[in-house]
């Protein structure tokens, strides 16, 4: 004997198997994919708009604003989400609708889900809320604050040149850059940057590199040193 749901009446086949004992729309009618959305609130600087995720500042995704914002919201919404049990997202698609005064984001989502292998696709309007705060490099640029410099000499355009387009392709932070008679010097706000830029100019220049620590204070009863890169041309 056929089987059939017993809300609609309709036949199980066996391309159209019954769901929890009833078919596909009917089921996914009285089990919506969705059941709830954790309101998502966003964290972004305004001024190099990277993002704050789980107390920590990401780096933005594109210098595109609102390619960056779709980026942000499609990484962290899934998490904001409550999908009944047995379901899956398969895909997610994000749509924003509008842009309040940058406050409130209107967001259509496309749901491309499965539960029990039934395929479901749903669209939900969400609102989010969009925050702006300065994140940490942006206030060590703001101020005079540095952990290392680099000396370029003597005064050469092109390693300068190469140097800027190294800090702004990946957002390292420099809180000064002074031209001396004898050549520039910059202040990076982090150390760790240092050994990235001295590898770029090796791989262009022939340069000569002299490292020197010079101690700057204590921090958590450890001493804290500055780091400074001599980068002289070789005649």
């Amino acid at each position: 004997m056929s089987k059939f749901c017993p809300e609609c009446g309709r036949l199980e086949t066996k391309n159209q198997p019954l769901v929890k004992g009833l078919c596909r729309t009917c089921f996914l009618k009285n089990n919506p994919v969705l059941e709830g959305y954790k309101e998502l609130k966003i964290v972004i600087c305004p001024r190099c708009q990277s993002y704050l995720y789980q107390n920590k500042w990401h780096k933005r995704f594109s210098n595109q604003d609102d390619v960056n914002l779709k980026k942000i919201i499609s990484g962290i919404l899934p998490e904001r989400l409550k999908l009944q049990p047995g379901a899956k997202i398969n895909n997610l698609g994000i749509v924003i609708e509008d842009n309040q005064d940058g406050k409130k984001i209107n967001v259509k989502l496309i749901l491309n889900s499965s539960v029990y292998n039934t395929k479901s696709k749903d669209t939900h309007f969400l609102e989010i809320t969009k925050e702006q705060s300065i994140c940490n490099l942006c206030r060590k640029k703001s101020s005079s604050y540095y952990e290392a410099k680099i000396q370029i000499r003597p005064r050469n355009e092109s390693m300068l040149r190469l140097i800027k387009n190294c800090i702004n392709e990946n957002n390292i932070g420099v809180s000064a850059e002074t031209e001396k008679e004898f050549g520039y010097d910059l202040y990076l706000t982090n150390k760790k940057d240092l050994s990235k830029i001295v590898s770029i100019v090796k791989k262009k220049f022939e340069i000569e590199v002299k490292i020197s620590r010079t101690l700057y204070g204590r921090k958590d009863g450890r001493e804290v040193y500055r780091t400074t890169a001599l980068l002289r041309l070789k005649e």
